[in-house]
């Protein structure tokens, strides 16, 4: 079971600032050195999707305005600097667990009717996961570049990486939907095209902290409508139920600029 972190002893500030120091950012700098040649080179891939409608079903995690706001926050002052970058709106902000049929995959069946098929069972699975999953908090601060696109990078990842391999091990899924992420971030950025100066960029990058952090109390099953989950429907939230009662599931859906 993941620690709780709902209440702090008065050096609790400084020992969590002590472990991201450490591994988020020996994580930040395996990512940026296994990417920072090719965008030095100015070999992004621009998002051929970008605002074109799209299918796909995930299980994500929400976060709140508070942290919306820090992040959109970081985003303004980065986007200042560099004219081509697509920014992910600030209400769409959130963290991806797992893709239960991802946006970028083909099928052999249409994905409406693979989510149809399977949406009872998935989602009682996963309702089970969620109630067997003690809330946490995830907190940002290192933000880096990809060949595809910029993400603020939260720890801790165990918590949410515990989840994920509750998912593989537990959903039946289709053999084409593979989930092996092991980053816990959040996409601010996806790519217009070349950058006006990637080294400028990069340095920026490097003095750039997202100062953020959010409590993590249930997960949520997303329906993509428009990439990057510029419009998608809320279609269940799994609320954490230490108790192990499912909770009632009620769609919504939001849209946005």
């Amino acid at each position: 079971m993941e620690e709780r972190f709902e209440r702090y002893h008065p050096d609790m500030e400084t020992l969590r600032g002590a472990v991201l120091g450490s591994s988020a950012g020996q994580r930040v700098m395996k990512l940026r050195e296994a990417h920072r040649q090719k965008v030095v080179r100015n070999e992004v891939r621009a998002s051929p999707l970008w605002a074109q409608p799209c299918r796909a079903y995930n299980v994500q995690i929400e976060l709140d305005l508070h942290t919306k706001a820090s992040l959109g926050k970081t985003q303004q002052r980065l986007k200042q600097a560099e004219p081509n970058l697509l920014v992910c709106p600030q209400e769409t902000l959130h963290v991806s667990i797992a893709w239960l049929l991802a946006v970028h995959v083909s099928y052999p069946v249409a994905k409406d009717s693979l989510w149809e098929r399977h949406a009872e069972e998935w989602t009682t699975e996963l309702n089970r996961i969620a109630a067997e999953s003690l809330g946490f908090r995830i907190a940002y601060e290192r933000v880096a570049a990809t060949d595809s696109a910029v993400i603020a990078l939260a720890e801790p990842t165990e918590p949410v990486n515990r989840i994920r391999r509750m998912i593989r091990e537990r959903l039946r899924l289709p053999p084409e939907t593979r989930n092996e992420a092991d980053l816990v971030h959040t996409t601010l950025f996806r790519y217009r095209g070349p950058l006006s100066d990637p080294e400028k960029f990069l340095a920026m990058l490097e003095d750039t902290s997202a100062e953020a952090a959010t409590e993590v109390d249930e997960l949520v099953i997303s329906k993509e409508l428009v990439y990057p989950s510029l419009e998608a429907e809320v279609l269940a939230r799994l609320p954490r139920t230490p108790s192990g009662r499912t909770s009632e599931n009620s769609p919504s859906t939001h849209s946005g600029e």
